[in-house]
């Protein structure tokens, strides 16, 4: 207890830290089951097991500037893996044991681990005093999930920072620690242009000129050698997820379902392609627009948010990996529990659906007319509920009051 009485200054940091290695230790354990040997749950539930934090083959030093030791990962991602395989195979051997192929993962899994813990401290600087809001994320289900089998954790951590230097009034770091973030994934660039559509609003473009010079700087520093020395392998780490056709999780797939309960005709896989790009820019001005617009002050947290959302919902698929990026932006910008808990129970319900196999869901009655197995319910449910999550805060955004409140206490 402190001198007058209160609670003790470390207490809540604390219990942050043991809430989110408690949401580490479940997904570990969720996972168990793969690690069994001779029980084949590798091959009943892939997705379940499935990762891109495996076991690397150490190679020195040769693949930190090429996309890690197969040469397949982005340019951040690479460095990290490199050096942690490195670390695999040379400690072992210092301490007179056989290295372990598996040791490498244990290492990234850690080092994932670290990067929730921060993500959700970053998410409670940002809160000011509403300390709750940083405790609903440390046990958001979608980490669980899928958190710690992506590096884009790692992105998220990074992106979560650029929001509170940013908020701080830090640019030039804010843009640093961006370019690490868009060394891993493209995602984290609307934080700078959700600052730039601000500078725009106000005028000033002192901030949003440093963030771009860090950012750029800082990238190029990261992703110069990989892409002079394989500059097509390098490509294909962004052009892939945007290459590819549209997913029966995007809102492309699921209003084809729509369609094809309503008309009868099969579903055409292709058929939203062709507008990915036309929503992505009627999404984008229409943010733009709110930015200009309104009378209140929009905070660059609720900006960040729905230029992301707009990305989800246009792209070519909204997976659970998706929804981890959305998690902190969702928490910051609404601080509603009840919404988060929905949104997130659905995101558990779709994430089951797509591990456990196909006749452990049963049609449900009143979809036998329509075709609609609980997978594609839940597609449409997930997509309804992130469409309605974006109104509710470009409405927060016309009001002004949730945004007075990020990064701030709560009397300023």
């Amino acid at each position: 207890m402190n001198p007058q009485g209160g609670t003790p200054r470390g207490g809540p940091g604390a219990l942050l830290v043991g809430l989110s290695l408690y949401t580490v230790m479940t997904a570990w354990l969720l996972r168990l089951p793969c690690r069994v040997p001779g029980r084949g749950t590798a091959e009943s539930l892939p997705a379940l097991c499935a990762t891109e934090v495996a076991p690397g083959e150490p190679t020195g030093a040769g693949g930190f500037f090429t996309g890690g030791p197969a040469g397949d990962q982005p340019a951040l991602v690479g460095m990290i893996s490199t050096v942690l395989g490195w670390l695999a195979d040379r400690v072992p051997a210092l301490l007179g044991a056989d290295a372990d192929r598996g040791a490498s993962a244990g290492l990234s899994v850690l080092l994932l681990a670290a990067a929730w813990i921060g993500t959700v401290a970053a998410v409670s600087a940002l809160s000011g005093r509403r300390g709750a809001d940083a405790f609903v994320l440390a046990l958001a289900p979608v980490a669980v999930l899928v958190g710690f089998g992506t590096w884009d954790l790692l992105a998220v951590l990074l992106m979560v920072l650029t929001l509170l230097l940013h908020v701080r009034g830090s640019p030039v770091p804010a843009g640093i620690v961006l370019g690490l973030a868009a060394s891993v994934a493209l995602f984290p660039l609307v934080v700078l242009l959700a600052v730039l559509l601000l500078a725009v609003r106000y005028r000033q473009f002192r901030d949003v000129a440093l963030v771009l010079a860090g950012t750029a700087l800082t990238w190029a520093l990261v992703n110069g050698p990989f892409l002079l020395s394989a500059g097509e392998r390098w490509a294909r780490q962004f052009s892939t997820p945007w290459a590819e056709p549209v997913a029966g999780s995007s809102p492309w797939g699921v209003w084809a379902r729509v369609e094809q309960a309503r008309t009868g005709a099969a579903p055409d896989p292709a058929g939203g392609e062709q507008y990915v790009l036309l929503a992505l820019v009627l999404g984008f001005v229409a943010v733009l627009v709110l930015t200009l617009l309104t009378r209140q002050e929009p905070s660059v947290v609720q900006i960040a948010f729905l230029l992301l959302a707009v990305l989800v919902l246009a792209g070519p698929g909204y997976s659970p990996v998706h929804a981890l990026w959305l998690a902190p932006l969702v928490v910051l910008s609404r601080r509603n529990w009840l919404e988060f808990a929905a949104w997130q129970l659905v995101e558990v319900l779709w994430w089951a659906t797509l591990v456990l196999p196909a006749p452990a869901w049963p049609m449900l009655p009143g979809l036998g007319p329509i075709g609609w197995d609980v997978q594609d319910l839940l597609a449409a449910v997930r997509v309804l509920l992130l469409a309605l999550l974006v109104v509710a805060v470009a409405v927060d955004v016309l009001r002004g009051g949730r945004a007075r409140r990020i990064g701030l206490s709560e009397s300023g």
